[in-house]
């Protein structure tokens, strides 16, 4: 019997190549674990229509969690079985105060991101993610107002230098209901206080009855630290900062050497 019976792993920079690609050992390494009895799942900040395609690549039947966590699906049924969101009139407060500090802003509504204007960034996004986007061509703010979205998330996109100076101002405002951190060095991103990676991973895991020392989490950014403090074990891939890798008891190759197919080959599939 396998003494790790769950692996969440990030997906961006933890799964996938730089490239964003799967490489054929990370799928075999999947496949061998999956077929030795243990679970596998993604659990990422990205959209869930932009986490789907890499979970059919794995042949994935299990749960993915998106948005950090802030939804999961049963990839089995499509069923969405845990779902929260940020209050309208929050949401609101929120992306006016980005936009009053002229700061790019983008939210989510069912398959898509929504933002004022496509710019560089929206490009961007939307390839790294595999989703579409909707300009609304109003602030984005009266959008939400007008339309009485309650996303997941919010997330901003900046240039680097600009984002630890804004991610610490952010977090004085509205740090006491949200949780804000970052996942890329030029991306901050904004979810329910209540929300993380590591609910998501506990809520999985309780599904299956499977315990806390059961479960090893693989990631590389501050918004994989809660499920990486959560887990049994806690691995970072190397090209995680210096910072994350404090938090973790071991630290894997990097996204480009097949650092998550080095965690299930070392850990994953010992036998209790």
């Amino acid at each position: 019997m396998l003494r790790y019976k769950l692996i969440c792993s990030d997906l961006d920079d933890t799964l996938i190549t730089s490239g964003a690609e799967l490489t054929e050992r990370t799928k075999d390494a999947v496949r061998r674990y999956k077929e030795a009895g243990g679970r596998f799942c993604i659990v990422t900040g990205r959209m869930t229509p932009g986490a789907i395609p890499v979970c059919k690549e794995l042949g994935l039947d299990t749960e993915t969690a998106t948005y950090q966590g802030a939804v999961v699906t049963d990839l089995s049924t499509g069923e969405v079985i845990f779902k929260t969101v940020i209050d309208n009139s929050k949401a609101v407060k929120i992306i006016r105060y980005i936009e009053s500090r002229g700061f790019y802003c983008q939210t989510y509504s069912g398959d898509e991101f929504w933002t004022r204007k496509a710019e560089p960034h929206t490009v961007l996004y939307g390839k790294l993610s595999s989703a579409r986007y909707r300009e609304t061509g109003i602030p984005l703010s009266e959008a939400v107002e007008k339309e009485r979205l309650e996303p997941p998330k919010i997330l901003i996109m900046a240039e680097p230098e600009k984002v630890p100076a804004f991610e610490k101002e952010l977090i004085e405002k509205f740090g006491d209901d949200f949780l804000i951190n970052t996942s890329k060095p030029f991306i901050i991103e904004i979810i329910p206080k209540d929300i993380s990676k590591a609910k998501a991973v506990e809520s999985i895991a309780k599904r299956h009855g499977i315990k806390r020392e059961e479960i090893i989490c693989v990631g590389d950014s501050e918004n994989d630290l809660t499920m990486l403090t959560y887990a049994g074990l806690g691995v970072a891939v190397s090209n995680a900062s210096d910072y994350v890798k404090s938090f973790v008891k071991a630290v894997a190759p990097d996204n480009n050497s097949d650092g998550v197919a080095w965690v299930i080959d070392n850990y994953g599939l010992r036998e209790e």
